[in-house]
């Protein structure tokens, strides 16, 4: 796996044994009780409040966020800025969730950070979350570091999330789709009035183009009461010259808000500078022959767009797609979109300790009629799954990481 180091993943974690819980339980991750702001300004202090010596880009949506994210930081380091990034979840290692100008920060660094943190956590009897730990270690390193912007992805939903204990110089709000419901709220506009929950007086905001117009009009209307100002991304003909051949239309349109963001900071990226990250299981063709292609869609306007990107980049190719989802995911909605896609499919459980949906998403299939040609719930090696066929792994990002672990 990418830049992974068994023994060291396991001491940074065991450094954090006893803070494991919304991390690994789905129950708690969407139990709205477990989530405050009153337990990071504490933290924050304790490690001299790092987010106050450097600008801070923060993040929210449903769909785009990470990928967006890591578009600005690209963008601000052709800028010749120092960036801080902070994202999640992490697919193969814990250093993907921090990186300083679009490098994996060390683990080295990481451990000793780790170590010097929850010392001082337990000295002060203070019991913060592991992914609140996470949010504050991580401004802390950035700050030790020197960076003069960091890019704040949120975790989950905006108003009562980790990160937005920060006074940010900027937000941005990627398109809002249904997802973590039973925490979130059950309709878009419960939902999307979360998100906005990162809007702060006078501090402008970039938002995405909306696929539910609800969305757009429940953040209108929080940037009108707040007094945040609202900017829209560039047209895709200023993308152009940033993009790269056989980008997904989704795609195209992150990067555009992405330099919509750089531009509202009053910088100006240099294309001959910037260098495009890797966008890691986001319609990703990891391999040729035979082809194999991985994506993170988990709900089913993400999968529409998948679906969307696929029929364009893949005209007339039938697809074997692999496919598991996380408890809690819309299975309706997934199975809904993959209605267009030119396939037949193989269900299985995702690598991941937050549970699955299989019965749900075999019933799910069978009531849409679609070609299912096999449920395997333990999939461990590639030679369970047809050979020198195209493939596609999605649903979760922890069954595209099945892809990557089979072909990459």
């Amino acid at each position: 796996m990418r830049d992974f180091d068994a023994a060291q993943e396991q001491r940074f974690f065991d450094i954090f044994k006893k803070y494991y819980d919304l991390e690994k339980d789905a129950g708690k991750q969407h139990n709205p009780a477990n989530y405050s702001l009153d337990r990071m300004y504490p933290l924050a202090a304790l490690v001299g409040n790092p987010e106050k010596r450097f600008k801070i880009i923060h993040v929210a949506g449903t769909k785009g966020k990470g990928t967006t994210c890591h578009f600005m930081s690209a963008l601000l380091s052709s800028c010749g800025k120092r960036v801080g990034l902070f994202t999640s979840p992490h697919l193969s290692t814990v250093r993907e969730r921090f990186q300083i100008d679009n490098e994996l920060v060390s683990y080295e660094t990481l451990i000793t950070a780790s170590e010097e943190l929850v010392k001082a956590v337990d000295e002060a009897g203070l019991k913060p979350s592991l992914f609140e730990l996470f949010t504050v270690m991580a401004l802390k390193i950035f700050a030790d570091a020197g960076v003069e912007y960091v890019v704040f992805e949120t975790g989950i939903g905006g108003r009562l999330d980790a990160t937005n204990y920060v006074q940010p110089a900027l937000t941005v709000i990627v398109p809002i789709s249904f997802d973590h419901m039973a925490l979130l709220g059950n309709t878009i506009e419960e939902i999307a009035g979360e998100k906005a929950g990162i809007l702060k007086s006078g501090v402008p905001l970039v938002l995405s183009r909306q696929s539910f117009p609800a969305a757009e009009e429940t953040i209108l209307k929080r940037a009108q009461e707040v007094g945040s100002p609202v900017r829209w991304p560039v047209n895709d003909d200023m993308v152009t010259p940033f993009a790269k051949p056989r980008w997904a239309p989704y795609l195209r349109e992150n990067f555009a808000t992405a330099l919509s963001a750089i531009y509202q900071l009053g910088l100006t990226p240099d294309c001959e500078k910037l260098r495009i990250p890797q966008l890691r299981a986001r319609c990703e063709e990891i391999r040729h022959e035979p082809l194999v292609v991985l994506d993170a869609a988990h709900n089913g306007d993400s999968m529409s767009r998948l679906v969307e990107a696929m029929n364009k980049l893949y005209p007339n190719i039938h697809f074997t797609v692999v496919l598991g989802i996380v408890k809690g995911k819309d299975a309706h909605g997934i199975v809904t979109a993959l209605k267009n896609l030119n396939g037949e499919f193989i269900l299985t459980n995702p690598h991941t300790g937050k549970g699955s949906d299989l019965e749900k998403l075999a019933a799910e299939m069978k009531e849409a009629g679609l070609d299912v040609r096999g449920i395997i719930p333990q999939l461990t090696k590639k030679e369970q799954l047809p050979t020198a066929v195209p493939l596609l792994f999605t649903g979760s990002f922890f069954t595209a990481l099945i892809g990557e672990e089979f072909f990459d």
